[in-house]
């Protein structure tokens, strides 16, 4: 789970407007001509009423709102307060997964993890480009290709690249090995020296270490492919980051076991949906769920979250999952709501009849929620090109869905003249967090807009 904290907003203080002064000998009007100035003034108020004038276009404006995340399942600052208020691991998924069962479920033994090479999904932004090093730290490795044992060393650094289809690896002694697929294992795994003290890897470019399983090394598109097979039910669950574990130590366990349910209910139903782009079942960042194995497996307060993972584990290829109507369901989870979830047709485009809008007190008021209140900051110009008007002199938030989050924007340019913005949850967010001097906005929870 992603928390960002901060403000974007600057305080800044506007000097008093000035009208101009005429200097010059004074001169007396005829009384007529005054009548008239009058009269057309008094007809320029009544044709414009209550319209800005240009002097009162700011400068800057700052919308302002709580939450972070696109707002459907569950909360995880709420599953947190829930917990720390007494609700059970079952309590909180009955909470934010409308008519869902916790259940034990037979799961797959093994699925695959892409931590480096191009992108599957078709997202801009996330491919891996070119070579990578593999370094193995603590103990010894072998390179195989089949059943064939082609290399193997004591702890080092490997060098991985493509050429026309295949992967090259050059070993820490320099020799090259060129083949269609390669497979690394290292010391202390059931693969590799079982028994000894275990070795762990790290791949450059990629945001994890590895303790567990093997890498699986290929070519595809032109990059290197590296895939990391473990097991599903323990070892990949181990190594997600997206609940602080140490919320296991201030009465979060129980939502530390939710996220372990909804965390292996959302793998399994992607082990039906091989990819043949990176040779894998997902990936190891949010696109799917945040894996980083072994830095987090070891981390700080690891105990508690391993915990929650064995506590819903029954067996190599049994575990408790999230079912709606007896079938395992993807789940989806965020950071933390502005006050009430969101329908997830409201967000994204279809409905899912167990992500209802729900009420969520909780979020706000759990302990370390940094994104409970923020700000963000969109400069005139800005502005201007998101509503397309001129200038722009106020917004406002003029429609929302259920959940609170922001609908329809209506923004007024001081000649009273108006344009709106409107659209999914998620859209909204996109379109204003672009535009904000950040370049993005926590959620589509938007409180209020107002003049900086």
């Amino acid at each position: 789970m992603h928390i960002r904290s901060g403000t974007d907003r600057t305080t800044r203080i506007h000097p008093a407007r000035e009208r101009e002064r005429h200097g010059g000998r004074r001169r007396t009007r005829p009384w007529h001509s005054l009548l008239l100035a009058l009269v057309l003034a008094a007809a320029t108020l009544v044709a414009t009423p209550g319209t800005a004038s240009a002097a009162d276009v700011p400068s800057r404006f700052v919308v302002q709102g709580s939450g972070y995340g696109h707002g459907v399942g569950m909360a995880q600052y709420g599953a947190y307060e829930m917990s720390r208020r007494g609700s059970s691991a079952t309590g909180i998924l009955g909470h934010y997964y409308t008519g869902t069962a916790a259940a034990r479920k037979a799961t797959k033994a093994l699925i695959d993890v892409q931590v480096y090479g191009p992108e599957p999904y078709g997202f801009s932004g996330y491919a891996d480009q070119g070579a990578t090093k593999v370094v193995v730290r603590g103990g010894g490795w072998r390179l195989r290709a089949g059943e064939r044992t082609v290399a193997f060393g004591p702890a080092g650094t490997l060098s991985v690249s493509t050429s026309r289809g295949d992967v090259l690896v050059r070993t820490p002694d320099g020799e090259l090995h060129r083949h269609e697929k390669l497979v690394l294992h290292w010391a202390g795994t059931p693969y590799y020296k079982k028994g000894t003290s275990p070795a762990t890897v790290t791949v450059a470019g990629a945001h994890g270490s590895y303790r567990y399983g093997r890498l699986l090394l290929s070519a595809s598109e032109g990059v290197a492919n590296i895939v990391n097979r473990l097991r599903l039910n323990t070892e990949y669950l181990y190594g997600l980051a997206e609940m602080p574990a140490s919320w296991g130590s201030t009465g979060g366990q129980q939502a530390l076991r939710a996220q372990a349910v909804v965390a292996r209910s959302y793998a399994v139903t992607r082990t039906g949906q091989w990819k043949s782009t990176c040779r894998c079942h997902l990936v190891d960042d949010v696109r799917d769920q945040q894996f980083s194995g072994w830095r987090h497996a070891s981390g700080p307060y690891s105990t508690y979250w391993r915990a929650a993972v064995d506590s819903t584990t029954t067996a190599l290829t049994t575990g408790s999952v999230l079912t709606y109507a007896g079938t395992t369901v993807a789940t989806h989870y965020y950071s933390s709501s502005g006050g009430r979830t969101a329908n997830s047709e409201d967000v994204w485009s279809s409905a899912i009849p167990y992500e209802r809008s729900v009420p969520d007190p909780y979020s706000k008021v759990a302990p370390g929620n940094s994104n409970a209140v923020w700000r963000r900051g969109i400069g005139q110009s800005k502005a201007q090109d998101l509503f397309g008007l001129g200038q722009v002199a106020s917004i406002r938030v003029a429609d929302r869905y259920s959940s609170g989050q922001a609908k329809r924007l209506v923004a007024t340019s001081p000649s009273g003249r108006t344009a709106s913005i409107s659209g999914s949850a998620d859209r909204i967010r996109a379109l204003v967090g672009s535009h904000t001097i950040a370049g993005s906005v926590p959620s589509s929870w938007f409180t209020k807009i107002v003049e900086d």
